[in-house]
Parts: structure tokens; sequence; C-alpha cells
């Protein structure tokens, strides 16, 4: 607005005069904080009311410190068409408190949350209007919650539904990232897409609770501050909600959180929520975790131009979202991470063979990590538990009374986990003696290939939680670490060995198979054990077509492996390499193991040898890759299935883009093969 049109309205409405430039910017700012609700006061939000609402006139009153609000009104008359047609403002704190002082009270808030659209979206009612414009909704229903953001920290707001009597169609708000479309609850439905406001706030807001008195709503920029916190932080929900509760819930943590050091200003430092706030402003365990869920649900489903369909009746957020992640775990498995067909530099390479011709080389890795999720004690039995407190699935129930000695089938002793032989008996005293569950959980850190984090998730229950071995010897049962031994795994010394699984069980391990360079390909739980006949299923369906195949498998246990499919006729691989990696060849396979020595010695390989002399790939990539997957021990342990399976696919996802952007910016050339190089008989979609 120019001067001179400023000029002309201060000579049509002379009372303004009263009013410096400070307070009029103030209102035309206030203004536009309360626009929302605004227009959702008439039928038309295009169309800029003549009048404001009485509502919002005492709002205005109240921040601009007016007693009442005949200068709201004239100020009104005056700049509504500025107010109408500017584009949203960007408050400053101290104008989010004035004006939250003023609002709260009232029914209204700034970041006051209203549906998306204003009409029935069933196309069969009277109600339902093609102009989004147009409010043909009713009986609106106001109540409070809190909105937890980046910039601002936990902000108190009122949320308001709206309802269509004529079809019994309720509408909440539930919007999602991105896109200019708009997502509705209808009956026991929810439909989601994608949408933004008129200020260009992007947000995910979804209920964590179904009572209207007592709703969380998150941005969707502080679920992918928490997502990135996951991949690279290894945070888990409860330390995710720990950071955001002391450190971004408010825009003056620094402050709040060092009294001492800031008596000058604290006691004049606020939250934006009031004391007397019926909300609670702390964010939990269960919404960082289920915001995350739905999150990653919403742009799986934007980035592939679907639709997030999920039930609108369910008795929890975490059985509301089950179908989808289940959904999207399927989707996920064989061949189906966004970055399967990379390629670069560090992982794909072209040479000229004697011949002539032009040949590539290209290498996968694979190897286990000792992350798992509970599972049945009865060995590989793949039925999901009843309840993460069950130690046995449904159809295995009738074992809990059995010896925790696998060989063994006498009922237990009372009092006991082992029946009254002698040596399972000492077997069972010989494990508790140990040590506590915190000694059990820094060895399965160790063997993931990560130290203990300094800021874990407490563990409240012994782990009890993997099948161990002892030899009963003459000395009684010790202890043995299978995991350090060779490629013969067997003892030397002639003792009996007795395996048991005391308390809960956990699926042995993860399986990785990626490129030499980092990019993870795929992942697969092995449940009972690593064994090469799971691992070779695991390769065929990673690497399921001739041409998909890679020139080089490198995996430590390749002797056993290749041992195993040439046992039982199986020529997938023939055209692979099985070479093991460097350092496994040289500290765990034996040079009396002649096969070991023929097929899998890295040497037998010369292609893997470069001009340079030294080698084309990186064959301990696993190992390294281990450290950082090994990180989501203490977080995974005891998650539900199948969030289990969709958080270490989204993890993974997640970092594969990183990996190819950091190969990028170091000059590595990735590159995407195309799909029916790799898949010739598949339909391209």
């Amino acid at each position: 607005m120019s001067l001179q049109q400023i000029t002309t309205i201060l000579q049509n409405y002379p009372e303004l005069g009263m009013i410096d430039f400070h307070g009029l910017n103030l209102f035309v700012r206030y203004a536009s904080l309360a626009r929302e609700s605004i227009e959702f006061s008439q039928g038309n939000k295009l169309e800029c009311p003549v009048a404001l609402p009485p509502r919002i006139l005492r709002v205005l009153a109240s921040a601009l410190g007016e007693k009442d609000t005949r200068l709201v009104e004239i100020c009104w008359a005056a700049f509504r068409g500025l107010v109408w047609s500017q584009p949203c403002v960007a408050p400053t704190e101290d104008e989010i408190l004035a004006f939250n002082d003023a609002a709260l009270p009232h029914q209204t808030s700034f970041r006051h949350l209203y549906p998306p659209v204003r009409s029935c979206q069933n196309s069969d009612c009277q109600n339902y209007c093609t102009d989004e414009n147009k409010l043909t909704l009713g009986e609106p229903l106001t109540y409070n919650g809190t909105l937890f953001t980046l910039k601002y920290g936990a902000l108190p707001i009122h949320t308001t539904s709206f309802y269509c009597r004529r079809k019994s169609f309720s509408l909440h708000i539930c919007t999602a990232p991105i896109c200019e479309q708009f997502a509705i609850a209808v009956t026991t439905i929810i439909i989601t897409f994608t949408s933004k406001d008129r200020c260009g706030h992007i947000t995910v807001v979804f209920p964590m609770l179904y009572k209207l008195r007592n709703t969380f709503f998150v941005e969707s920029s502080l679920l992918e501050l928490f997502a990135n916190n996951m991949v690279f932080g290894w945070l888990s929900g409860t330390n995710c909600a720990r950071i955001y509760n002391e450190a971004l819930s408010s825009p003056h943590s620094h402050v709040l959180n060092n009294k001492l050091a800031f008596t000058a200003i604290y006691h004049d430092t606020r939250h934006f929520t009031p004391d007397d706030w019926n909300v609670t402003r702390l964010i939990r365990k269960e919404d960082t975790m289920n915001g995350f869920f739905l999150y990653s649900l919403l742009l799986d489903k934007t980035e592939q131009s679907g639709i997030l369909v999920l039930p609108h009746d369910e008795a929890s957020q975490s059985d509301r979202l089950q179908p989808a992640l289940a959904e999207r775990n399927s989707a996920m498995e064989g061949t189906r991470q966004e970055c399967y067909a990379h390629a670069c530099d560090l992982c794909f390479h072209v040479f000229q063979n004697k011949d002539g011709q032009l040949m590539k080389l290209q290498a996968a890795a694979c190897d286990g990590n000792t992350i798992g999720h509970r599972s049945c004690k009865v060995h590989d039995c793949k039925n999901p538990l009843s309840s993460p407190r069950h130690h046995f699935c449904p159809i295995h129930q009738h074992l809990r009374w059995k010896c925790a000695v696998v060989e063994c089938s006498a009922n237990i002793s009372p009092g006991h986990q082992t029946c009254g032989n002698p040596d399972h008996r000492a077997l069972e005293t010989a494990y508790f003696r140990r040590g506590d569950a915190m000694f059990q959980l820094r060895s399965r850190l160790k063997k993931a290939g990560v130290s203990v984090p300094d800021d874990s998730v407490p563990i409240a229950e012994s782990l009890n939680d993997h099948e161990v071995v002892f030899e009963i010897g003459p000395k009684g049962p010790v202890e043995v670490d299978t995991e350090s031994e060779s490629c013969e795994g067997k003892p030397e010394n002639g003792n009996r060995r007795l395996r048991a699984t005391f308390g809960g069980r956990w699926t042995h391990n993860e399986q990785l198979i990626m490129r030499t360079c980092g990019v993870i390909l795929s992942r697969a739980t092995l449940f009972g054990s690593e064994a090469v006949s799971a691992v070779n299923l695991f390769a065929k369906a990673t690497f399921p077509t001739p041409e998909s195949t890679p020139e080089f498998f490198i995996f430590d246990n390749n002797c056993k492996l290749d041992a195993h499919q040439r046992a039982i006729g199986d020529d997938h691989f023939n055209r692979t390499g099985k070479p093991v990696d460097v350092f496994h060849f040289k500290s765990k396979h034996k040079i009396t193991d002649t096969h070991c020595q023929r097929y899998c010695n890295p040497a037998a390989f010369p292609e893997m040898i470069g001009q340079d002399g030294k080698w084309r790939f990186n064959t301990s990539i696993c190992e390294q890759t281990n450290v950082w997957f090994g990180g989501y021990i203490a977080i995974v342990r005891d998650m539900e299935v199948t969030r289990y399976n969709f958080f270490l696919d989204e993890m993974i996802k997640r970092r594969n883009r990183y990996v190819v952007v950091e190969l990028e910016a170091k000059g590595h050339s990735p590159w995407t093969i195309p799909l029916n190089a790799i898949f010739p008989d598949r339909i391209q979609g």
C-alpha cells in the first residue's frame, strides 16, 4: 500500500489519527493471524467481510490493548482490503504471545486449525460442492490442542471440526505434506492426500488420542527432524521426545533450562503454552513413533502417486496404522528398495578383456547383524507372537512348561527353567551367574559392531534373549562364543555341547546385501541361525534373474555357501565368484580347508585387483555398514514385528539416499541401471 493510499484512508477515517504507525502495523499483522477464523465464519472464504465477527473484534481489541472494539471496527473498515490481499505474516515471538493471550480465552489461537475442505465430500450429498471456497458444513466443534512445531516449539492451539448432518459425515483435520490436495475422514475410512495452508505451512496433522480435548498435532518439519535423528543418531522415540521437550519445545529453552545462568531474564521468559492449558506441551514417545510411521507412510504414498487409506475406528493409533505398514513391508521385499538398481564407480567397473571386449564387474556383499525382534522360542518358527510378553506363538504355547535346554522335552521343575537333569540345572546356574542384563546387552552390542550409546534406551527387564551354547566338561559348563569360531565351527576337545534359551527369544540376525560402495540393496530376517541355506534363498530373492546376479558375491561364509549350492545342484550363481573378504579369510578360514582355499580365496580372482595393484572393491563394506546398522539394536528389540520391519526398511531407504548424495559429491558418478536391463521379462509400468 502506497503512502498516497494511506493518506486517502486517513482523510476518510479521521478517527485513525490517534493511532501511531506501529499500532496500525500491529492491527494489520494481528488481523492477518486471525484470517483463518474470519474465513470460516462466512459462507465464501474469498469474500472479504464488511464487518468482523464479534469474537474476532474482541480478540483484536484485547491484543491491541483497547478497552472496547470501536477502534478495531474502524481499522477493519479502513484496511480490510490490505489484510485480505497481503501474504501471510511471520509473527514474532512477542506477537504470538500477545495474540494468544487475547485469543485463547475466545476459543481461537495463532495457528487455529480448520479442516482443509469446507463442504461435504460425498458426491451424493446435498451439501456436496465442487467450489472448495464455499462452506456447506455446519455444527462447528472447537477444542483445545497442542501443535508441536520445529520453529516455535509447542504451541497451544484450538482446532475445529465440522459436521454434515445430511449424511452423518464428520470432517476432521488430517492433512499431509507437499501437494495441493486434501485429506478427509469419511465414516470409518481416512483417505489421506497432501495439503498446505494459505501461509505455506506444510503440516502433517493427525490425532494422537481420540478424545476431543486431548489431541496432539505435529508439523512435518519436526517429523523430518525425528526421522533424521533416527537415521544418523540412532535416537529412539523416547530420546527424540526427550530432546524436543528439553531443547525445542520453547524458543527460549536455553534460558528456561539454565535458571542460575540467566537469572536476569529467567522470570520474564515464558512458554507459549499457559500454565493452565489443559493439554500437555510435552510430546511423548508414542507421539514421536506414531508420527514417524504415519509421516513415512504419507511420503511413500505421495512418492508413488498413491492414496493412503486407514481405518478410522481402531482402538489405538498403532492398530490404525498396522494394515498400511504391513502393505508397505510387502512392497519392500526382494528387489523393491529404492536404490536397488544403483551403480557407481565404487561398485561397477568396466574393463577390457584380452580379446578387446568391454566387460563389466559388479560386486555385492552380504553379512549378518545380531539385531532382532521377539520371536517364538521354537527354532526357526516364523509365527508372530500374540503379545510381546509371550515366549511362544499361539501354536506352540504348550511348550512353555518344557525345559529350556533345546534338546530336552522334560517338564521344568518348580522355580526353575530347566528340568531335574543335573547337567541342565548346572547350565541354568552358570547362565544366570554371568551377570545382570546390562552385561548381556553390552555383549550383544559388541557383536553388533557398536559401542554402548551414552544415552541408550533404559532396559527394565533382563534380556535373557538369545540361545546360549555351553560345553559340558570336567570343570562343569563353560559358555562357548560361537560367533568367533572358524568356518569349521566344531569343537576339537570332544566336549559335549548343550544349547538352551532362557526367557524370551529374539530372531537370530538381520542379513544385509549391499553394493561395495555402501548402498544397501535388501534386508532379510533370519529366525533360527545364519544357515547358508537361508542366505542362499535370500541372495536368490535379491538377484532373481541371471542379468541381476553380480560378478562377485562377497560373504564371510562363502565356502559353506558355495558347497551348499554345489550339493543341491543350484546353478543360479554359477557365473558369480564367491570370495571371502580379506580380513575373514586370513583370520577365520583354515588353510586345511581345500574347498575354501580353492573357491573362496580372494587372491583367486585377479579381476578384483586393478591395474594399480589395489582391490577394485571394498570387500569389508558390510563390517563398516554394520557399525551403523548395529546402532538400532536397543531401539528395535521390543518393537512389534510389523513396525520393526517398516522401521529398518525406512532407515535403510533414507541412509541410501544420503550415501548416493555423498557418492555424487565425492565424484564417484552414481547412476541407475535401467530396470529392463536387470529384469528383461518384467513389464515396465
